[in-house]
């Protein structure tokens, strides 16, 4: 099993391309809603990257550069941004379900670290869930709802 600071590395890796998809996905899309709703996603993808990366200093270790998951992002959020929307938020939802047992797992195997970050981990990509559902259930209004939620919480240093 990784360490924990190991398993931050991977999440901060995790984070980097997330942020890059939704911005890239931003920049190329045509619909000023999908603009807004990609670049809110964006920002709590950047959020909690510099929250990691603030655990992974916190705990003696450098942010390692994160080059090769940069470009992915990007690739995949030209991809996305060309698609159709209904089909972008279901590979978004099919995505983030996958990534949600990874923070609940960190959560678990490392409850002695700081618990209400590990739960905002957790909290965020279960947001990116959300919204997609929301958007794929005709809820577009309020599908950032949780995600903006969170952003505006930020995460107390």
């Amino acid at each position: 099993m990784m360490d924990y600071v190991a398993r931050l590395q991977h999440a901060h890796r995790m984070e980097v391309a997330g942020e890059a998809v939704y911005a890239t996905a931003a920049r190329l899309t045509l619909r000023p809603d999908r603009h807004a709703k990609w670049l809110a996603l964006a920002e709590l993808e950047k959020q909690i990257k510099e929250e990691i990366a603030l655990q992974v200093t916190h705990h003696g270790s450098a942010v390692q550069s994160r080059a090769f998951e940069l470009r992915v992002g990007q690739a995949a959020g030209a991809l996305i941004a060309a698609l159709p929307w209904r089909l972008s938020l279901r590979m978004l939802t099919s995505i983030a379900e996958r990534a949600v047992p990874f923070w609940e797992d960190l959560e678990r195997d490392f409850p002695e670290s700081d618990p209400q970050f590990l739960a905002r981990l957790t909290a965020h990509e279960q947001a990116q869930v959300e919204f997609a559902q929301r958007e794929l259930g005709g809820d577009g209004g309020r599908s950032l709802d949780p995600v903006v939620a969170l952003i505006r919480r930020g995460f107390p240093r």
